[in-house]
């Protein structure tokens, strides 16, 4: 299944009882629900780099309002944040889109690892990375640019 991001415009030259409607293709996004500065900063150079947007989010914030507006082609969570956790990130993507990638730091501990292998499973998320920290940027590209060609985001890529 594949989700688009799109924007309807009003036709300026249409009547107003017959307006049309064009689409236009929004930039493709990826949510990051962290509270790490690290994080956000090496996400926000790469996506900018690679022409993505980018939707930062404490992890206060509840997620499933920016998943529906945004219609992301990736989450990045951390699983220990000071407010929710990456377990319940996982499950409100998984109530939206339980195909749509994520990449879950999971710090170092095994135990709350092991906490995100039982959610997947019993949330039946079906694209969910792992990472005890931020990746090289290399592995971070490859999985946006999986992200993307599920999405059909990434044009400027070779598929």
């Amino acid at each position: 299944m594949t989700n688009l991001n799109m924007l309807f415009l009003p036709d300026p030259l249409a009547p107003i009882d017959v307006a049309t409607m064009i689409v236009v293709p929004c930039q493709p996004v990826v949510v990051v629900v962290s509270d790490n500065p690290e994080v956000a900063s090496v996400l926000e150079n790469l996506c900018d780099f690679l022409g993505f947007g980018i939707e930062l989010l404490s992890t206060d914030m509840d997620v499933s309002p920016f998943l529906e507006r945004h219609q992301p082609m990736a989450v990045v969570a951390e699983l220990d944040g000071r407010g929710q956790d990456g377990c319940h990130v996982m499950m409100q993507v998984a109530d939206h889109d339980p195909g749509l990638p994520i990449l879950m730091l999971t710090g170092h501990d095994l135990g709350l690892a092991g906490a995100v292998d039982a959610v997947e499973e019993m949330w039946n998320l079906t694209c969910v990375t792992k990472s005890a920290a931020v990746p090289e940027i290399g592995q971070l590209v490859e999985f946006l640019f999986h992200a993307g060609r599920r999405g059909d985001c990434v044009r400027m890529m070779p598929s």
